[in-house]
């Protein structure tokens, strides 16, 4: 009965069901990687901030320590404040606003105070000692500027924000710089005129959904499990077709005839009062009559 199953056919239809199963599964595990790893950076965003230093070195990458919540303490190197055209904040083109942060140990941290829809509403803060908190974000790349390649700054701009882009226009080297930068929370004393940025609008973009990630790897699953009834229901229509189509070929019991001494008779004397052997005679045929 089962032999259909290893047929051409029904092979070739267990190696898709068996591939659309594998893919799921894998799908699965992905995102639930994925969501581990959001689930991971937005504990490290709502963790509480620690000192800059504890993290990252001058001359080194921000690296593991994205997104992580720091504090640091020192001075605004106010004559080498930057803007970086091209940025959008609330669907408004504008500036980012950088300024270099020189910590009480001397290593300089590029700070993104905020955004601002013309340069001249920031306002310069006091060369006095500011206490910052924020989250550590990796440097940039060329690719992440969004001005054009032909297009001329001027010397307050920036196009891009990287170790090696502000040393050349800065001349603030690269050794004593972290490599990455902060987008600021807060500060005391407080800078006006500057609009705070959220972590999720900061190009490249780092926004963090863990939920929507577990809602992927649930689906994906589902659609494995769908999958698997789907195939067994194709399996359970091919033994019922098979069976059905048995019950009405050659060699199927026919049911009796009445007369024919079967035990139909003795169901039908049965509910009708007659004897068995009465309703024998009755019902037996007579002599064939040869026509003449």
């Amino acid at each position: 009965m089962l032999r259909f199953l290893i047929t051409p056919r029904w092979l070739a239809l267990h190696a898709v069901f068996l591939l659309a199963l594998a893919f799921c599964l894998v799908a699965g595990w992905w995102q639930y990687g994925v969501y581990q790893d959001s689930q991971a950076r937005h504990n490290d965003r709502e963790a509480t901030p620690v000192p800059v230093s504890e993290l990252v070195h001058p001359g080194e990458a921000v690296g593991e320590a994205a997104d992580r919540a720091v504090v640091a303490e020192g001075t605004y190197l106010t004559d080498h404040r930057r803007f970086v055209p091209g940025r959008i904040h609330e669907g408004v083109l504008g500036w980012f606003v950088l300024l270099p942060l020189e910590t009480n140990d001397g290593s300089v941290i590029p700070v993104v105070q905020g955004w601002v829809a013309e340069r001249e509403d920031a306002q310069t803060p006091p060369a006095t000692p500011v206490r910052v908190t924020g989250h550590l974000l990796p440097a940039e790349v060329p690719e992440h500027a969004t001005v054009r390649s032909d297009q001329v700054l001027d010397d307050e701009e920036l196009a891009y924000i990287a170790p090696e882009s502000i040393e050349a226009d800065t001349g603030l080297s690269a050794a004593t710089s972290i490599h990455g930068y902060l987008v600021l929370a807060s500060e005391d004393p407080s800078t006006a005129g500057i609009a705070r940025l959220n972590i999720q609008e900061v190009a490249p973009i780092r926004e963090v959904n863990p939920w929507q990630n577990l809602s992927y790897w649930a689906q994906w699953w589902v659609f494995g499990l769908a999958a698997l009834v789907f195939w067994g229901s194709a399996i359970r229509s091919g033994i019922r077709s098979r069976r059905d189509t048995g019950s009405e070929g050659p060699g199927a019991e026919m049911p009796d005839r009445p007369g024919d001494g079967g035990p139909g008779d003795a169901e039908l004397a049965s509910a009708t009062g007659l004897d068995t052997e009465r309703h024998a005679r009755i019902s037996a045929p007579g002599p064939r009559r040869v026509p003449s």
